[in-house]
Formats: structure tokens, sequence, C-alpha cells
């Protein structure tokens, strides 16, 4: 039987509190890693947060929550640095970090723009940086950016967002020609219609929601799992052979 098999290696993830992040934690950890995870503070997520800690425990997982600020590159380091002297290594990175507001690019502040660009790629940059020298010294590391199929369709709701999930697939690139030889491979993840808190405060009345998902050529939105598991699967020996890609995981409605 094949079987993710992550066992003693240890993933820094980029939000992982919630949504796509929390499901890509939770897979991590029944795959064996060990996981160190952000997450920021609003009180109004700490269920959840709590909630998926204790899934976590009680499934015998070991995973620790770090509170921080992914646009802080100074905090995002001190993350590093404690995991690297707690665990002795980073073997993945994972960066979920990503926030959208729906606006029209006339609506679009200098300061708007650079909040923006700052949380969805800038906090993946900070990150890149401070675990590059670990990951270069081990002479293996695997680093997964999760995107948006905002990339292919102008989505998202924001030029800020669909300019910034393009970037990290030139980080991507960037980094498959200088690091793939150094053992350091990279991937994009592009996740559509995952059915997270954010989309359903969009999509929030069954009508609007039924709309979407006759939208979805496979009938039905996507799951965190959907994401986490691609991510896993990266991350596995069975991505061993697979860098610089930009994964749509979208059912098929991108296309159509």
């Amino acid at each position: 039987m094949l079987t993710i098999d992550l066992a003693n290696r240890v993933a820094l993830v980029l939000g992982g509190s919630r949504g796509i992040g929390a499901g890509i934690v939770e897979a991590l950890c029944k795959a064996g890693a060990r996981v160190v995870f952000t997450y920021k503070d609003d009180p109004k997520y700490q269920p959840q947060l709590d909630e998926l800690l204790m899934r976590i425990r009680a499934g015998g997982g070991s995973a620790r929550a770090v509170l921080a600020d992914a646009c802080d590159s100074a905090q995002t380091a001190r993350v590093v640095q404690d995991a690297v002297a707690e665990h002795g290594k980073i073997d993945h990175l994972v960066c979920v970090v990503g926030q959208t507001l729906k606006k029209s690019a006339e609506e679009t502040t200098d300061e708007k723009w650079h909040r923006f660009i700052d949380i969805n790629l800038s906090s993946a940059f900070y990150a890149v940086r401070a675990v590059l020298p670990h990951m270069v010294r081990a002479g293996y590391g695997r680093i997964v950016f999760i995107g948006s199929s905002a990339v292919y369709d102008g989505g998202g709701g924001a030029i800020d967002y669909a300019a910034a999930k393009a970037g990290l697939a030139g980080m991507m690139a960037y980094l498959t020609r200088t690091y793939a030889s150094k053992g350091i491979l990279a991937n994009v993840i592009h996740p559509c219609v995952i059915d997270t808190e954010l989309l359903r405060e969009r999509y929030g009345d069954p009508e609007s929601k039924k709309k979407l998902i006759e939208q979805v050529p496979v009938g039905r939105l996507g799951q965190p799992e959907d994401i986490a598991n691609l991510t896993a699967y990266l991350l596995c020996p069975f991505g061993d052979f697979i860098c610089n890609q930009a994964i749509l995981v979208d059912g098929g409605r991108t296309m159509f």
C-alpha cells in the first residue's frame, strides 16, 4: 500500500490555524511530520485554533502554534530560529497566508496596495529568506506556496491580490533555477472555490452557493483537504521529481 510518509520531517506552515492552512497542518501531522504553524492574534478565531490542536493531539500528532505577524520579517525570522532550535532543522515550508478585500483598481490606494502585497507576497518571501540557509546547509528542502486561481481569471476581488499571487510563481521560478540543484524544490498550488469561511461569507445564501457549485464541472466545492492532500504529496518522496509547477486545483471551474 502506498502511503504518504513524513515521519522525522519538520514542517513550518505560515498561516495554519484555519481554512486551508488548518487542513494542511492536520494532514502533515497525520503523515507523521512535526509541525510548527503561525497564527494571528484574533480572539474570534481562538476556538478554531483550540479545536485544531485538540484534534491533532487526539490523533497522536505533533504541532505547535506560534503567534506571529507574517508581515513582520523579524517575527518570521524568530519563528524559524525557534523551530530550528527545537527540532534541529526545517525540512518543509508551506506559505498559506493570504487575504483579499474586494475593491476596484481605482479604489486601491497606495496604502491598500502595499498592505495586500505584503500580506500575500512579502510574507512568503520573509519565510523563504529565513529558511533557506537551513535548507541549503542540509542539502534538502521542500517549499509549497498557496496561490489562487486569480492568477488565471483575475478573480479574488482586487488587483493587488491577483498581482501578489502571481508573484509567487515568479518566486517559485527563481528558487527552482537557483536552488533545485541544492536539493530544494518549490511548487505553487492555486486553489479555487474551496469551502472555507471566506467563501461562505461571500456566498452566504443557499441560492448563490448553488449557482457557484453549478459552475464547477465536478459538481461540488473544493474542501481544505483537497489542497492539504496535494501539499502532503508534494512534500513527501512522491514529489521528489516535481518542481517549478503551478498546479490549479479548481474542479475544472477556471477553464469552463
